[in-house]
């Protein structure tokens, strides 16, 4: 990974960086030309920085999260794809992670994302949308099967059973027990308190269709 403070200096950088592989990650902290940008995109596989709707932390959060011994927890910036209904997030390892806008859901009486006021803030730990606030733990436990499993290796607390974890998965989307239409709530809640054993697969299929997710994976959660 190359950090370049100021974008003056990235014509040595450009002549160091002839002949590498383009697993090359590299970050500026300030703006650089379009015509230097494409440049850099042909040198490096991942190119971090301001401009062309690209907003990132202050100078000062993005070196507390580069000095972390996990980067990769936080989110340094991002830019948002009105387009294509997406949000790319930058990790503090430079990895990309894109959310579409529909995982942004909105709590009963809760504030509404509004993708055209994005910021990353609380030092990398939070995605902003006008009043609506992301946790960027939970992006990633939702977008990364490893820190998903790091997350839940810390839940020292959780219930590991399938019902737990339907539990977790159904919170997480803001599904209500009666809303699996065809399966009673008073059976769902039984499955999550473990009264019954793992959901036959027709059951099962339909649990998993309506979190969007495949049958196999509820027990990741």
């Amino acid at each position: 990974m190359w950090l370049a403070p100021r974008a003056a200096s990235l014509a040595l950088l450009v002549q160091a960086s002839e002949g590498h592989d383009t697993w090359h990650r590299l970050l500026v902290l300030d703006e650089p030309s379009t015509a230097r940008r494409e440049l850099l995109s042909t040198l490096f596989r991942v190119v971090v920085a301001p401009g062309n709707g690209v907003r990132l932390l202050a100078v000062e959060e993005i070196a507390e999260v580069l000095a972390d011994k996990h980067p990769e927890r936080f989110f340094i910036g991002g830019v948002v794809d009105a387009e294509d209904k997406a949000l790319v997030l930058y990790r503090g390892s430079l990895e990309r992670v894109v959310v579409p806008f529909s995982w942004f859901r909105t709590a009963p009486r809760g504030a509404k994302p509004d993708f055209g006021d994005f910021e990353v803030i609380d030092g990398g730990q939070t995605v902003r949308l006008g009043k609506y606030e992301a946790a960027a733990d939970a992006i990633l436990y939702e977008s990364d099967p490893s820190a998903r499993a790091r997350m839940k290796n810390n839940f020292v607390q959780a219930d590991k059973s399938f019902g737990g974890a339907l539990r977790r998965l159904r919170l997480q989307r803001g599904v209500r027990r009666n809303d699996f239409g065809g399966i009673t709530a008073k059976t769902i809640a039984r499955i999550e308190r473990g009264e019954v054993g793992k959901p036959h697969a027709r059951t099962l299929a339909r649990i998993a269709k309506k979190l969007d997710v495949k049958p196999d994976d509820i027990e990741t959660f």
